[in-house]
């Protein structure tokens, strides 16, 4: 984990001495050691040709989603580092290819209907080809794959899957029968932004001599009732009404939406991919209900919990007053805790118990992006050729400025919090059951949130055959889709 972390810190010099050395950046080899590491891997090896010319086409991206990141919309005026970099990345791309990169983004309801589905569903029916290169809500990416709209990422020339830039676990939790229609990796920063953590007040845990929990995770006993007993120690009626509310302190400021990252965290999946290729359905078990009902009796406490969203309060304020221990949420909240005069660290999800051995972080939902290659190309060799560079450059460029500046650098505060982020991040996990819906088990367990229900049984039980009635026609579309791209 230190490894990677100086390499990255290594990398943003180098990229910003790139910045430097004029207007455009210099042609870039696989042996420069701008990558932060003078030992270059064959899995850090640039596999395709450094350099082509395309004579100054158009390379058309649509960013669409709940979200709509713009990874590639920066320009040479950028203000902040992370922008400042995805500038560079694509200018990079832009000069060593001879192509004009142009993002398309639109951010609207995506519930599997939304403009990304609509955008290259309609291209594909068409037969034309509007974009080179998606990156589309997770809610819609997944019916484009069973709907046979996207191209199989895997057969593209020039993508190589294995390489250290693409999410060895998207490939892993994501691919049917070796067919990639979606996945994710350093060419986007929208799988980190939407990576479930906690975040935890330094200055309080301090003033209560608590146990620290970054050595609780490095120790393994990072645990849900760890948590929990912690989450009974700061607890205080500030105003001294008698009544807990947004006025007073607690232990958790709770997010609807943790809840799912809960199972995920206990290593459960509300579905995952079978060795013959069907989804099936895996949610309920028995670590499922102990997580559950180790993580609703944390929550519903109203003594030391608070579920923000149901009491319609605002966290952000309540937590720069140092009115909570813990708050469930993702990355995208840290930035804007620079000007928090507390400190304040991050931390995985808790493990459901010690003998687990690895912590578990949920890829959001609703949030999610995913990069696809929509059905209809002019040139598919160049697409690979460019997304594989942009993919390649934005481990880089873009992920050092991500990680080290804007997270560690300006926003974390702390050494350890870095190690947190390793954790997290190679610990992604992408539940396909919650990508399509299924159930749809998410959004009935934030459900049981928001009503403090704690029937996790017979929640399930309501929903099982919808759901499985659904995985049979995903099961029966996606073989078909599959078909075509499966090696002979």
């Amino acid at each position: 984990m230190k490894k990677r972390i100086l390499t990255l810190v290594a990398a943003l010099s180098a990229a910003a001495l790139l910045a430097a050395c004029g207007d455009k950046p210099p042609a870039v080899t696989t042996t420069d050691t701008s990558a932060g590491d003078t030992s270059v891997t064959d899995a850090d090896t640039l596999g395709i040709p450094e350099t082509a010319d395309y004579g100054g086409e158009a390379f058309n991206i649509l960013s669409a989603g709940n979200v709509a990141y713009a990874d590639f919309t920066a320009d040479e005026n950028a203000s902040t580092p992370l922008d400042s970099a995805q500038y560079r990345r694509k200018a990079l791309v832009e000069q060593n290819y001879g192509v004009k990169i142009a993002e398309t983004v639109e951010k609207a309801y995506s519930s599997g209907g939304g403009p990304g589905y609509k955008r290259l569903s309609t291209d594909a029916n068409a037969g034309d080809c509007n974009f080179d290169l998606a990156l589309v809500a997770g809610y819609d990416v997944t019916v484009l794959a069973y709907s046979d709209y996207l191209y199989d990422l895997a057969s593209i020339p020039g993508i190589d899957l294995s390489k250290s830039w693409w999410d060895k676990r998207a490939n892993e939790n994501l691919a049917v029968r070796g067919v990639m229609f979606f996945t994710t990796g350093e060419i986007t920063v929208s799988d980190n932004d939407v990576a479930f953590v906690i975040l935890f007040n330094k200055e309080l845990r301090k003033a209560y001599d608590l146990n620290d929990p970054y050595s609780l995770v490095y120790d393994g006993e990072w645990t849900l009732d760890t948590f929990g007993a912690l989450c009974k120690t700061v607890t205080e009626d500030l105003d001294q009404n008698g009544i807990m509310d947004a006025n007073d302190r607690f232990g958790v400021l709770v997010w609807d939406d943790s809840v799912v990252g809960i199972v995920n965290a206990a290593g459960q999946r509300c579905c995952t991919i079978a060795e013959d290729g069907t989804i099936g359905l895996t949610l309920y078990n028995e670590t499922t209900l102990a997580a559950l009902d180790k993580y609703f009796s944390i929550i519903y406490d109203t003594q030391y919990a608070l579920t923000y969203q149901r009491e319609k309060v605002d966290p952000l304020e309540m937590w720069q007053a140092d009115k909570g221990l813990f708050w469930m949420n993702t990355m995208t909240r840290i930035p804007q805790l620079r000007g928090m005069e507390s400190d304040f660290g991050i931390l995985p999800y808790p493990k459901l118990n010690a003998e687990q051995q690895d912590y578990y972080t949920t890829v959001a939902p609703y949030n999610s992006q995913f990069v696809c290659v929509p059905l209809i190309q002019k040139d598919i060799e160049r697409t690979g050729i460019i997304t594989e560079a942009l993919a390649y450059y934005g481990e880089k460029i873009v992920t050092p400025a991500y990680y080290d500046v804007n997270l560690v650098g300006q926003s974390t505060r702390d050494e350890e919090s870095a190690d947190m982020l390793e954790i997290i991040f190679d610990n992604l996990v992408f539940d396909i059951g919650y990508y399509y819906q299924v159930g749809p088990y998410n959004k009935q367990l934030i459900r049981m949130v928001q009503e403090r229900d704690t029937n996790f049984t017979s929640m399930y039980d309501s929903y099982k055959t919808s759901a499985e009635r659904l995985l049979t026609v995903i099961n029966t579309y996606y073989a078909k889709a599959v078909s075509g791209w499966e090696k002979q």
